[in-house]
């Protein structure tokens, strides 16, 4: 039975981000309990900070399903940056949100 967790954990190990620390990470980048918008939510109206973060997870999880549909391009945190805060739309923005996400994350 030992083996069959362990075996079960690699998937996960192998570089599928945690959706809850990464779903905290986003939030912290945003800019926690004084963000105008939780979790930077813009694209939908939220009716409050739980909801925010049901929008986060399932992006999260639907941008997860995209980047390896992609073949994994690159970092998964740069391809959810892409469509969380498009360069286009703020270049700057995305470059220190990417920065800021990575570094809270955990991911050095």
């Amino acid at each position: 039975m030992k083996y069959l967790i362990m075996l079960v954990a690699l998937p996960a190990l192998a570089g599928h981000p945690d959706p809850e620390r990464l779903a905290d990470a986003i939030y912290r980048a945003e800019g926690g309990a004084k963000a105008r918008s939780p979790y930077g939510v813009l694209s939908i109206k939220v009716r409050d900070e739980a909801h925010a973060r049901r929008v986060v997870l399932v992006s999260i999880r639907n941008n997860w399903t995209r980047w390896e549909q992609a073949g994994r391009p690159g970092e998964f945190i740069n391809h959810m940056a892409d469509r969380w805060c498009p360069i286009a739309a703020d270049p700057v923005g995305n470059r220190n949100w990417k920065a800021n996400v990575r570094r809270i994350y955990g991911k050095h």
